[in-house]
């Protein structure tokens, strides 16, 4: 769930003068130096109990993905994302519109899927480990502006070099622009840079900014995808 934001607000380690870090070569795809590798969080490294959550609205009356539904929503989602809604202000509109549509007695479904925070795979955080080792590891999440306190719940914040938050950076993902922010922002090339994310059209976004990108499906794919850069060993 790429576009998933029950995050946190974070600018990470955001550096400001460029990479310093040590970047590899590309083994068998080109010459070109990798500086940096650019991931997405959710579907990625963070994966989401909804089917737990699922039994929780059912409980209280709503049908399943009643809440993800209104919260992502085209009128509430982008608004979350791009922070012209700030984490409370969001849940408070999901609230109210949940709550007009099934009654108060939903408020306890709302509030569990508002708590949850999801869960990490460790062996994703363990090929991040190892990328980490061998060059810059940075996020790129299309997250709301709870994505700090998120990845503190977690234990992730220290596991990047540099974290983006499209609710701090006003544009999301699939938009070609974020790419080329992020890549002015590190000041870095984008064909220095690899993407790494499970939905097809963030990948179609960072590759016509001019990232080399690779759709997560799993994790034997994008290991063999990172191998194939000279990014893992």
């Amino acid at each position: 769930m790429g576009t998933d934001p029950r995050s946190a607000d974070g600018r990470g380690r955001l550096g400001g003068t460029g990479m310093s870090g040590p970047s590899t070569r590309l083994a068998g795809v080109s010459d070109t130096p990798i500086a940096v590798v650019l991931f997405d969080l959710d579907g990625v490294f963070r994966q989401w109990n909804d089917d737990q959550l699922d039994e929780v609205e059912q409980s209280f009356g709503l049908p399943p993905r009643t809440i993800l539904d209104v919260a992502f929503s085209p009128e509430l989602g982008p608004l979350a994302i791009t922070g012209r809604l700030t984490f409370p202000e969001w849940m408070t509109e999901v609230r109210s519109r949940v709550i007009a549509r099934y009654g108060t007695d939903a408020h306890g479904a709302i509030d569990e899927w508002e708590a949850n925070v999801g869960r990490v795979d460790t062996d994703m955080l363990q090929m991040l480990r190892q990328v980490r080792a061998r060059t810059t590891a940075a996020m790129l999440s299309n997250g709301t502006t709870r994505l700090r306190r998120d990845l503190h719940v977690l234990d992730l914040l220290d596991e990047f070099d540099h974290i983006f938050n499209t609710a701090e950076l006003g544009i999301a993902k699939p938009n070609p622009d974020v790419f080329r922010l992020v890549c002015a922002t590190l000041e870095v090339p984008p064909e220095r840079i690899l993407f790494i994310d499970d939905l097809a059209e963030n990948v179609a976004g960072a590759t016509e900014a001019g990232l080399s990108a690779h759709q997560h499906v799993d994790q034997v794919s994008t290991t063999e995808f990172l191998r194939s850069h000279g990014v893992l060993p």
